[in-house]
């Protein structure tokens, strides 16, 4: 199992701050190139979070969870793409990478969080995604 930690630059400070607010996911690979996260995140219109931030939006706000999952060698390689929200299936794609998608839902306004697996060659697992209202 390796962790791939989300910054924008590559030094002790990112990587210590990218622990810091979970920005990361797990990944498990065999001898195949494995997947790579190439998105995963949640917007409202106005705001937007990645993984381990929370989203503070309003009851009634339109979300999209955008997701991108790529192969590491940039092949076209057989992926089965699943979105948790609170601990039970909200999508689930069987395609090729690149994969992109757009989940759209309307928030109830109670705590949530989502959460990425993504299975190929190896396996992809994200930090959840946080929501609250304000």
């Amino acid at each position: 199992m390796q962790t791939v930690f989300l910054v924008s630059e590559r030094t002790e400070r990112a990587a210590l701050d990218a622990l810091k607010r979970g920005r990361m996911y797990a990944l498990s690979r065999g001898e195949d190139p494995g997947l790579a996260l190439a998105e995963f995140s949640v917007t409202d219109g106005v705001r937007n979070a990645i993984s381990g931030e929370t989203l503070s939006t309003r009851e009634g706000s339109l979300l999209e969870v955008r997701l991108g999952i790529d192969a590491v060698d940039g092949a076209a390689r057989p992926v089965r793409v699943t979105l948790i929200r609170n601990g039970t299936l909200a999508g689930a794609w069987t395609a090729t990478t690149p994969f992109r998608v757009v989940h759209r839902e309307v928030y109830d306004g109670g705590p949530a969080f989502y959460r990425l697996d993504a299975r190929g060659p190896g396996r992809l697992l994200s930090n959840p995604i946080f929501l609250k209202r304000p």
